[in-house]
């Protein structure tokens, strides 16, 4: 079935526990600078580790000058340590680069640059990755990067991340790259419900309603009382790079760690839904067109 109305597709958040979704694009007036001597020691920790070969640390030591969170937001110490974890082929901050170029955000708008580093991290299975890049092919609007699209949506959720659930509900309520399924789509919103997700329940209830009337057995898509339910947890960035410290410390930190060991979160996580529109009938429609958070 071939979608050519706008479809609100559910992302993944701006902020994420790794900042796999990193809003980068925010008023960086509003943003926290170090107030407490264990900030600015923790950031000097992290700096060192990130000038030593920590992947991991020069990723989130790119984020925090890009943002100007603990630090003074600075576009050039924000590239400087994220061409070093590039360079060091973290997954993480080859993705996220691909995301800046793609916008022209800290690196110069390089669009080519943008699809190189994507197709890097997609290759490596990376799960933002993966979901970004089904976005892409979802944008060109045919039967085959449909299917194409599917499927990386399918790799993705193989590693429980949970944006990838959120399209691949919207790809199995309208067949999209797949034979519609509603019992399918109701088992993706099923799953986002338990772990909190805005909006997630009232969808699922709205499915299971039809389903049931077509005499489709439900067992499976009811949400057990007996589930404690995921709320949803705000990103405390001070207290992510205190454990990537404690990591690198008891670990005696040996050069090739890799950000991607953290899982990521969706708009509901936060707190804030974020959808993002397929206009497919409209000339010259990215597919990046977001309302909530920046790429």
């Amino acid at each position: 079935m071939r979608i050519a109305k706008i479809l609100p597709l559910i992302i993944a958040s701006a902020l994420s526990a790794n900042l796999a979704y990193a809003n980068t694009d925010q008023d960086t007036d509003a943003l926290p600078l170090c107030e407490t001597a264990e900030c600015t020691s923790d950031f000097k920790k992290l700096r060192n580790f990130a000038i030593n070969g920590s992947s991991e640390a020069a990723s989130l030591l790119a984020i925090a000058y890009a943002n100007g969170e603990g630090v003074s937001q600075d576009d050039a110490y924000a590239r400087k340590f994220m061409l070093r974890a590039i360079k060091w082929k973290d997954p993480f901050a080859i993705h996220q680069a691909s995301r800046w170029y793609r916008t022209g955000h800290i690196f110069d708008k390089n669009v080519a640059r943008a699809d190189e580093l994507l197709n890097r991290v997609v290759d490596r299975g990376f799960p933002p990755a993966l979901v970004d890049k089904a976005k892409q092919l979802f944008a060109e609007n045919n039967n085959n990067s449909d299917k194409i699209a599917f499927d990386l949506l399918i790799k993705a959720k193989e590693s429980t991340y949970l944006p990838a659930y959120e399209l691949l509900a919207v790809f199995y309520e309208h067949g999209i790259g797949t034979e519609a399924s509603l019992y399918k789509s109701a088992k993706m919103h099923k799953t986002l419900a338990i772990r909190g997700h805005e909006g997630a329940q009232e969808k699922l209830d709205k499915l299971v309603a039809i389903i049931e009337q077509q005499n489709i057995n439900i067992d499976g898509l009811k949400v057990s009382q007996d589930i404690e339910r995921l709320d949803p947890v705000l990103l405390d960035v001070h207290s992510e790079i205190k454990d990537l410290i404690t990591k690198l410390k008891t670990t005696d930190y040996d050069g090739r760690s890799a950000v991607s060991r953290i899982q990521g979160q969706s708009c509901s996580d936060v707190g804030n839904g974020c959808y993002i529109q397929f206009d497919r009938n409209s000339p010259g429609m990215i597919p990046y067109v977001v309302t909530g958070t920046s790429f």
